[in-house]
């Protein structure tokens, strides 16, 4: 339901590349190079860092993480144009995830919530209206970048969803941020 947003960038259209992947999947990675490796963005007071491991094609690990989907779980990524559109996307969100919902429209702001995993903390930000959700570790003296999505099917969003409801329902009873 993409729509204009106070800080949403534009999307990036497969079309717009003449429908040529190769060339596309460049341009992609600059956009990808200039907003995390040539610069980092900061949250919550951290610089994010990205994983770079292993590098395939001249490409790091997280780029893969942020334009394709491993859709059979065998290693084997598939791009998501879904993904790829968003790319300027991520960046964005990490930086106006506490946006002020009083200055756009039909916003409600981004939902963030933590949750455990292994021996640390995943934070996730979700703008339910745009169906996507950028995913952020705490580690000690920064963030590391995990993944980025859109949300295709109505179940796994919604699912999602609830893990949001789970840990605003804790966040009150608990008094805990």
């Amino acid at each position: 339901m993409t729509r204009d947003n106070c800080w949403l960038p534009k999307l990036e259209f497969w079309d717009d590349y003449d429908n040529d992947y190769p060339q596309y999947q460049e341009a992609l990675y600059e956009i990808f190079r200039n907003d995390f490796i040539k610069s980092r963005p900061i949250f919550e007071g951290k610089q994010v860092n990205i994983r770079r491991h292993p590098i395939e094609y001249g490409k790091e690990e997280a780029f893969f993480h942020v334009t394709c989907q491993d859709y059979l779980k065998s290693g084997e990524r598939v791009p998501d144009f879904r993904r790829c559109e968003r790319i300027r996307w991520v960046r964005a969100f990490i930086e106006n995830y506490n946006c002020d919902t009083t200055q756009c429209e039909e916003c409600e702001g981004v939902k963030v919530w933590s949750e455990p995993y292994r021996n640390t903390t995943r934070v996730h930000m979700l703008l339910e209206e745009e169906r996507y959700m950028v995913v952020v570790e705490r580690r000690g003296s920064y963030c590391l970048l995990v993944t980025a999505f859109y949300f295709e099917q109505d179940h796994s969003l919604r699912k999602k969803l609830q893990h949001y409801e789970q840990y605003k329902a804790q966040v009150q009873s608990t008094g805990n941020n």
